[in-house]
């Protein structure tokens, strides 16, 4: 058997490699054998388990989810933000929002017009983001602005915000995210002001999108935009996700209620066409609405919580 064949050799060679930290070339050189054979045997002894590689951090699993589930939904990122001890939901949103302002920094050379949603996770999302010095980007909102409530949610204010923070311009939506009636609505889409708003919307290069379960978990629940019978509605539709203007089924498909009938702002298969959409989500009552955006291949992008990765 030649040398390098031994057993005692293959350990050799790992310990010089992976314990000394000797490069490939000076171990050839040591050994008096070829690079490409120390690379071939170290990968050996990785193949037969003589060497096992661990990677000691407590963010490692969480790097390693993300990497499974980009691959299982073909998604172009994934970020999930690692659990706090102790951490209560203000804080896992303001954590996501703090990750969703790192990425949207880091792709910004590449961005011309970005679209925002609203929410509280997306609202800390525009706080955690830093001031910088983008004047040709434009801020759109997708959806509609305006309230009596909580306006600190709400899209138009986001995108403000937003454009504020990146020394830019925004535009506005100047409606409500729910009108009071469906005949309301039909009204308001045939002001011009709103059908150039809704065309800018669909036409932007990144989505940066909340996702609710208008039943359990949703910001059109937490601002009082529902009635007990609109619950039960969505409920009995098979509602359990909500993104932008569309509530869905557990199958990504819309569904059709009172309350969707009078949701301003773009939609679901509108989302499908925007080059890169970025999800942001907490907790595990989001899972479902989650698996249905994903399956429906409408996320690029997705910076969640340890909790809802857990669950996907």
């Amino acid at each position: 058997m030649k040398k390098w064949e031994d057993k005692r050799s293959i350990l050799k060679i790992a310990t010089l490699y992976y314990s000394e930290g000797l490069t490939q070339a000076e171990i050839a050189k040591k050994m008096e054998i070829s690079r490409p054979l120390v690379s071939k045997i170290l990968q050996e002894a990785k193949n037969t388990g003589i060497v096992e590689i661990y990677i000691k951090d407590e963010d490692a699993y969480s790097i390693a989810l993300g990497m499974e589930i980009e691959k299982k939904y073909g998604l172009t990122e994934v970020i999930i933000v690692p659990n706090q001890k102790s951490a209560t939901e203000a804080i896992s949103k303001k954590n996501v929002g703090r990750a969703a302002a790192s990425y949207l920094s880091s792709i910004l050379p590449k961005v011309k017009k970005i679209g925002v949603s609203w929410g509280t996770t997306l609202a800390e999302f525009v706080d955690e983001m830093p001031f910088l010095q983008y004047p040709n980007v434009t801020v759109i909102p997708i959806m509609g602005g305006v309230g009596y409530s909580n306006v600190l949610y709400h899209s138009n204010h986001l995108a403000f915000l937003l454009a504020q923070k990146l020394n830019t311009n925004s535009t506005y939506f100047y409606a409500p995210a729910l009108a009071d009636t469906k005949k309301l609505k039909e009204s308001l889409l045939e002001s011009k002001m709103i059908s150039v708003a809704l065309s800018e919307g669909k036409d932007v290069d990144v989505a940066i999108v909340g996702v609710g379960n208008p039943v359990r978990s949703s910001t059109y629940r937490d601002l009082g935009y529902f009635t007990n019978s609109d619950i039960k509605e969505l409920e009995e539709k098979g509602a359990i996700g909500d993104v932008a203007a569309t509530f869905f089924d557990k199958d990504g498909q819309p569904v059709d209620t009172d309350v969707s009938s009078r949701m301003m702002g773009i939609e679901l298969e509108d989302l499908k066409n925007v080059p890169c959409v970025i999800a942001l989500a907490t907790g595990k009552e989001k899972s479902d609405s989650l698996k249905a955006l994903l399956a429906q291949q409408v996320i690029d992008v997705l910076i969640i919580d340890q909790t809802s990765a857990d669950e996907l």
